[in-house]
């Protein structure tokens, strides 16, 4: 169905927006309904962006949720939250759906501040399940009668997390229900033994059918009076049967979770009928539903990767008339710049190996895994495995760099330092997405200069542009001694035209960008110690803080751990005032590690006057979601905002 097509549905369906009202609508009202909010969504997600993909496969599977389950009583547990734009449309949010992942607007994944509906914040893959074990045992042991519904992905169920919770649940055999929507993808396809698993469940669709038929056979040979090895060639023909299709959902059931399915999930009705079915059951229910990520709207159903998360585009577009100029290339992200210097570098070392937890392509790390396939490792969403892996293979004498986004790192920071940092040993974190991004709360990857450099062994580095990041990760390969991070933020970057030829550098030394190193500092004449993203900024605040009489001293720090205790010597005990800059937590981050030497040399040199230290960077809170330069602007750390710092501190 095309575009014009679906926007053309009846207006009905625009009243029927709310759980009360699906359970008044027939279920060809439902069939409608799905088409217009596919519709709706679409035109939405263009002129916001946002996850649009996954969201039109999981319409069908969304209403009959609401039809059959009574939120907010039930509770519906999300896994991710980027599924549930047409949750947040039946939850009374649709005439403020134009504000999606805008400032102030909605926030694109689920969240109990919102909406009385959203059961938890769900941001990273995997946890549905946990939560919704521990909300049925509370249910249990406060005499609750409510049903307790998890909906988690065929990607989601790869994480180990969820693998421990159905474990548990099968084990205390709670009433629960879990509906897997299975669309075979995550951010990129979803890999591993367990999805091989649920891909040959759908090659067995007819298995049902075949087993009903033997048994109609059984039944009607029962009447016949047969001889008995007649009677044995039947049961062996049987046992030989279900040992050679395999039964469906015999993992779930071996582990005690009851299994049914697979549905069609664009079939409103048997997805309603699944969920009536399973509703009143006691014990753990999995309903197993098929679904297609892009559902409705060619582009996403020919490429879901791409269409899985969006920035604003044009629906439905008509090919562009032809273009007289020549169209300027694209400008490269980090996460290019990064993919293009390991495929580089491990062209000339042949012990470099790529590892990603599910993250190639919002990475950029596909392209390593098409040019250097036998040494690209996508382990699934399993960021634990993935930095454990990598310490094997660095154990082994390889040379792995583990390419993760900074929130996603922080769910294996137990291996970081058991596995990797006790040791030693040279694994190498490429920490996409470090800084503040869109996406609120969860994604904010603000942490990772706090809790990397507080690992005994690690050492953490941050490019001030492209040149820089190509020749911290050559460094690194050419003299792997340790664990080492390099975070980069999710932005174009800096000074990526031309030629980008590896140069080795000293990474334990800072880098003037002031035309000399002066010792004197005149008054009033600050240091600007920028770290990673912040440089850029920096330099663009000289021009306005020179027409206030202010010439700043910056230097860009590009390693927080180790720091350079020659520059810092230098600059406190000769300057008047020192401001640190960084794209992340104070507490513990970079302009701490500065107080805490600063500490440090005035008990060696008590007599000694050091200089005023100053620390911008993200305060003791959880960044909600914006655009990056709404975000930067309300932490202080936009170009006018430091602008007017030093002015008022000078």
């Amino acid at each position: 169905m095309n575009m014009s097509t679906l926007l053309n549905l009846p207006n009905f369906v625009e009243l029927a927006l709310s759980p009360e009202q699906l359970k008044r609508m027939s279920l060809s009202e439902l069939e409608a309904l799905s088409a217009q909010l596919r519709a709706d969504l679409i035109s939405s997600v263009s002129k916001t962006g946002g996850h649009l993909a996954s969201n039109l496969g999981i319409v069908e599977i969304t209403l009959a949720l609401h039809r059959v389950f009574d939120s907010p009583k039930d509770k519906l547990v999300w896994d991710v939250g980027h599924q549930t734009y047409i949750h947040k449309m039946l939850t009374g949010r649709k005439e403020r759906f134009d504000t999606l992942r805008q400032y102030k607007g909605l926030a694109g994944f689920v969240t109990p501040l919102e909406s009385e509906h959203d059961s938890f914040v769900a941001g990273h893959s995997s946890t549905s399940i946990s939560l919704a074990v521990g909300m049925a045992i509370a249910r249990d042991q406060l005499a609750e009668k409510h049903k307790v519904v998890a909906i988690i992905g065929d990607g989601g169920l790869t994480g180990g997390m969820a693998l421990e919770a159905l474990n548990h649940l099968g084990h205390i055999q709670k009433d629960m229900i879990i509906v897997l929507n299975d669309n075979e993808m995550s951010i990129s396809e979803n890999l591993g033994g367990f999805s091989q698993y649920m891909k040959r469940i759908k090659e067995t669709f007819f298995y049902k059918d075949i087993k009903e038929k033997l048994d109609l056979i059984e039944g009607e040979l029962d009447e016949v009076k047969l001889e008995p090895q007649i009677w044995d060639l039947i049961s062996t023909v049987k046992k030989q049967a279900r040992n050679r299709i395999e039964t469906p959902g015999i993992v779930f059931e071996k582990l005690g979770i009851n299994y049914s399915g697979p549905i069609d999930g664009h079939d409103v009705k048997a997805v309603v009928d699944a969920f009536e079915r399973v509703k009143d059951l006691s014990g753990p229910q999995l309903v197993h539903v098929i679904t297609q990520k892009g559902k409705g709207y060619g582009p996403a159903e020919a490429d879901a990767i791409k269409y899985h998360g969006v920035s604003a585009f044009t629906p439905e577009k008509v090919e562009p008339a032809p273009v007289v100029a020549e169209a300027k290339p694209k400008a490269k992200t980090y996460s290019q710049i990064f993919t293009e210097a390991l495929i580089d570098i491990a062209r000339i070392n042949e012990k470099l190996v790529a590892i990603t937890p599910a993250t190639a392509e919002g990475s950029g790390l596909v392209q390593f895994g098409k040019e250097i396939p036998e040494r690209f490792f996508d382990v699934a969403i399993c960021e634990q495995h993935a930095v454990t892996m990598a310490a094997g293979l660095a154990k082994s004498g390889l040379l792995p760099v583990v390419s993760i986004y900074s929130t996603f790192l922080q769910r294996a920071f137990d291996q970081v330092i058991h596995d990797v940092a006790i040791l030693n040993l040279p694994v190498i974190f490429g920490i996409d997405r470090g800084g503040l991004v869109e996406d609120g709360e969860t994604h904010q990857g603000v942490f990772d200069i706090s809790y990397m450099r507080s690992i005994p062994n690690m050492r953490v580095f941050a490019p001030r542009n492209a040149q820089e990041l190509r020749n911290i990760i050559y460094t690194l390969s050419v003299e792997p001694k340790g664990p080492a991070a390099v975070r980069f933020p999710r932005d174009k970057a800096i000074d990526a035209s031309g030629e980008m030829p590896f140069e080795k550098i000293d990474l334990t030394k800072w880098e003037w960008l002031t035309p000399s190193q002066d010792t004197t500092f005149p008054d009033k004449r600050p240091v600007l110690l920028a770290y990673g993203a912040m440089v850029d900024v920096a330099m663009n605040c000289k021009a306005e803080l020179l027409n206030s009489g202010i010439d700043p001293v910056i230097i860009n720090a590009r390693s927080c751990k180790p720091m350079d205790v020659e520059c810092l010597n230098n600059v406190l005990q000769n300057a008047s005032k020192v401001i640190t800059l960084e794209e992340g937590a104070l507490t513990g981050g970079f302009g701490s590690g500065v107080l805490e030497y600063a500490m440090t040399l005035r008990l060696s040199k008590p007599k000694s006057k050091l200089a005023e230290i100053a620390c911008l960077g993200i305060a003791d809170n959880f960044v909600e979601h914006g655009a990056r330069n709404i975000l930067l602007q309300n932490c202080g750390l936009s170009k006018d905002r430091v602008v007017e710092f030093v002015r008022n501190y000078i």
